[in-house]
């Protein structure tokens, strides 16, 4: 290296060395010898400091520096490979509670298809028509039975068929199974509170 050599002047010395031991084993011309070299890992690294963004600092400098920056880019590309590994990590999961939560959505569907609502609500409460609860759990099972679930959403109900839910559904269909439990809970209660009193 002189001293005052600009990076690009190194990179172009080195090339240059290459390409003639590369024509003078090969026997072919410099202009088909520089394509080839270029197209080797380390002709294209010295291609790309001959030409890149550090062309004109100085030579000394810039390997003085290399170390370092090195480092940093290790630094970096560890960083990058943990990042990638908790991303993949956190998809795996998510993965896996879809999975979960599809399994349990598919296993209430057969229990409404078996009738599930209608043992859930029991004898009518007083006020109740008989033929209203028939009514409400029948339609429940014909439901269940075409495979739609209900979501809520803003405090309106709405179905959607099992096989077309989304990740991005879950959220409305647990806040929907969560209000037919607490309207189930409170048929319960009021049941017990009348059998009480």
């Amino acid at each position: 290296m002189q001293r005052n050599q600009r990076v690009a002047d190194m990179a172009t010395a080195v090339l240059a060395r290459q390409v003639r031991s590369y024509a003078k084993l090969t026997g072919e011309a410099l202009e088909d010898a520089l394509e080839a070299v270029l197209k080797t890992e380390a002709g294209r690294q010295l291609g790309e400091l001959r030409d890149g963004p550090f062309r004109d600092e100085s030579a000394q400098q810039w390997q003085e520096e290399l170390p370092r920056k090195r480092a940093e880019e290790r630094r970096r590309a560890r960083r990058e490979e943990r990042k990638q590994a908790k991303q993949e990590k956190r998809s795996q999961a998510q993965l896996t509670a879809w999975e979960s939560f599809m399994q349990a959505e598919r296993r209430e569907l057969e229990l409404r298809k078996d009738g599930q609502l209608f043992r859930s609500l029991g004898e009518p409460l007083p006020g109740e028509a008989p033929a209203a609860l028939q009514r409400l759990a029948s339609e429940d099972r014909r439901q269940a039975e075409e495979g739609l679930v209900a979501l809520m959403s803003e405090g309106e109900v709405f179905y959607k068929h099992i096989e077309e839910l989304s990740e991005e559904d879950m959220s409305v269909r647990i806040a929907a199974n969560r209000m037919r439990m607490t309207w189930l809970k409170e048929r319960q209660d009021s049941r017990l509170s009348y059998e009480e009193g």
